[in-house]
């Protein structure tokens, strides 16, 4: 079996139709989708209508139909990137478990590296710096002194 790259599996844009707050609902539509039996990027759509449908029948709380009605919507006004997105969601499905978690956690360290670039260095790990004899300019954010960290860390364990 061919194992999709990357790029098969990221494509995302259809989900800029919505707020950030309320894409993993519309991501999750998606997947249940897929992992009930839809395996044709039209199947998921069907699929996906009809879930949105059953919903807005559930729903007695008008405030509750604005995010089902705007994934209707989507789906009839973007329909050629929902389709993109549902083959996306079917290449995810279709790597092995182990696959998708090692991406996952590629994701997560590079969000996690994004988040330290916004951070200043923490008084440990100054201090720590200092302790392993660094004497030069103070790292810039986290990710910089986390670095730093690793690189002194390697030139002690060569000596």
């Amino acid at each position: 079996m061919s194992v999709p790259c990357d790029a098969d599996v990221h494509n995302v844009s259809w989900l800029e139709h919505f707020p950030q707050a309320r894409r993993s609902a519309v991501v999750n539509l998606f997947h249940y989708s897929v992992r009930a039996g839809a395996s044709h990027p039209d199947a998921v759509l069907l699929a996906v209508t009809h879930e949105v449908r059953r919903r807005l029948a559930w729903c007695r709380d008008p405030a509750q139909h604005a995010p089902f009605e705007q994934v209707r919507a989507a789906l009839q006004s973007a329909h050629a990137e929902a389709l993109a997105y549902a083959e996306s969601v079917l290449a995810w499905e279709s790597l092995p478990a182990d696959e998708r978690e090692r991406r996952k956690a590629a994701r997560a360290r590079e969000y996690q590296r994004e988040h330290m670039r916004r951070q200043p260095p923490t008084d440990k790990q100054l201090g720590y710096i200092r302790s392993l004899g660094y004497s030069g300019p103070h790292p810039a954010d986290r990710l910089a002194a986390s670095e730093l960290i690793d690189q002194l860390l390697q030139r002690k364990s060569l000596l």
